[in-house]
């Protein structure tokens, strides 16, 4: 991030399943059946109609025959795909959420750095000091 430069997330609330999106915008609006969307896409019968009906997740390689085949890019699928399980996440794991926030809290009023004038830990994620 650029020095003075404010970087702000959209999120939506509900965001919509991929599924139900490629079904209307896609398999709908050209009339096709789920037999024959599976057979344009190459994929079988039964995990179309499960992706379509919002049953499982998008997969790159769905994501990646659906752009080769619609010209949907699949990073739009995908991103939508990675919203939806943030929020579906958000939603089910609420309690446990507040929980660590509540946790979180009384750890940094209540935590002092070992010696007097010691810096504080660093958080170190996937490799990367976090500052």
């Amino acid at each position: 991030m650029k020095e003075g430069k404010v970087v702000m997330a959209y999120r939506l609330a509900h965001p919509g399943h991929p599924g139900g999106y490629v079904r209307r915008n896609i398999i709908e609006a050209r009339d096709l059946t789920v037999m024959d969307a599976a057979s344009l896409l190459d994929v079988p019968r039964q995990a179309l109609f499960e992706f379509l009906n919002e049953n499982t997740s998008l997969t790159p390689e769905l994501a990646l025959r659906i752009e080769a085949m619609f010209g949907v890019e699949m990073e739009t699928l995908l991103d939508m795909q990675t919203q939806f399980d943030i929020a579906d996440a958000r939603k089910r794991y609420q309690d446990v959420w507040s929980e660590l926030v509540a946790k979180a809290k009384h750890q940094r009023v209540t935590s002092e750095p070992h010696e007097p004038g010691a810096a504080p830990q660093r958080i170190i994620r996937r490799g990367h000091a976090l500052g």
